[in-house]
């Protein structure tokens, strides 16, 4: 996780500062909530790292089918290695608390968002980024692990630069219902704006690595030319939008082939895998 600005700040966390859990970590203060969890910044008791620390909500804490969901995730990542992702060290349960945590590499940067509002990226830039982005989550769909949620927001550039790029949070904090937490008003906003048609239900609804292909396919559009393609709206807008590929007549003329097999609406049309 990344202790940014951007991330919400809320009142009313579940465990207070100086929580100590299984005497290993202790918790500094709440960074983030989620449909289903809270990410906290804490320390390694013994060494004084920073660790991301992540645990499903109380009140989803009594719901079984959310514990072995949390459980069964927390357990593929574990086994999850790769420079462009956040190490993931353990999950277990405080004995004291009874609460269901995972601990993970506290990352330090700034989201691949903030900086596309200072302006678009060059090509060579977004070539690095694709490779790095692309390779993590290649690893990732390999185990059977779907990000589900890959969006400017989830991509941390330590220090700054794109070679280092980071994919924080694979969906182990976020609801499943899509447009839980995110709804203003009658239109959706946020990371909605980058999900697959499949995510909404066409194409047949199966969530796989080519619906992470077509995210990525609107992440590296944006790098591209310093702005969001607008996907986003209504329930209604966001399927219509998506039953075509979106215009990309201001990207790069290098860059659009690929882009077009990325934000292909129909699936089996997109490229086979991130490799």
């Amino acid at each position: 996780m990344s202790d940014q600005d951007r991330t919400i700040i809320l009142q009313g966390s579940s465990l207070p500062v100086g929580t100590q859990l299984n005497g290993i970590y202790e918790i500094e203060r709440l960074i983030a909530v989620g449909g289903m969890g809270e990410v906290y910044k804490g320390r390694a008791i013994q060494t004084g790292d920073a660790v991301a620390i992540k645990m499903i909500k109380p009140d989803m804490a009594r719901n079984a089918a959310a514990v072995t969901l949390f459980r069964k995730e927390a357990a593929s990542l574990h086994n999850l290695y790769h420079e462009a992702i956040v190490r993931y060290y353990v999950f277990t349960v405080d004995p004291a608390t009874q609460v269901s945590y995972l601990a993970m590499e506290f990352v330090d940067g700034q989201p691949l968002s903030d900086r596309i509002k200072q302006g678009p990226l060059g090509v060579d830039d977004v070539d690095v980024l694709r490779r790095r982005i692309a390779g993590g989550l290649h690893a990732a769909h390999l185990l059977g692990i779907v990000h589900r949620d890959i969006s400017p927001d989830n991509i941390i550039l330590p220090s700054g630069r794109v070679e280092r790029a980071k994919i924080i949070d694979f969906g182990i904090a976020r609801s499943t219902q899509v447009g839980e937490g995110t709804v203003i008003g009658s239109g959706f906003a946020g990371k909605y704006n980058y999900v697959s048609p499949e995510q909404l239900g066409l194409e047949g609804g199966d969530v796989t690595g080519r619906s992470d292909i077509y995210s990525l396919g609107l992440v590296l559009a944006e790098a591209l030319t310093g702005r969001a393609i607008d996907m986003g709206g209504t329930q209604v807008q966001l399927i219509d939008k998506r039953r075509r590929v979106p215009d990309l007549a201001g990207i790069d003329p290098s860059y659009r082939p690929l882009l077009n097999a990325m934000l292909a609406p129909d699936p089996a049309k997109r490229p086979a895998d991130m490799a």
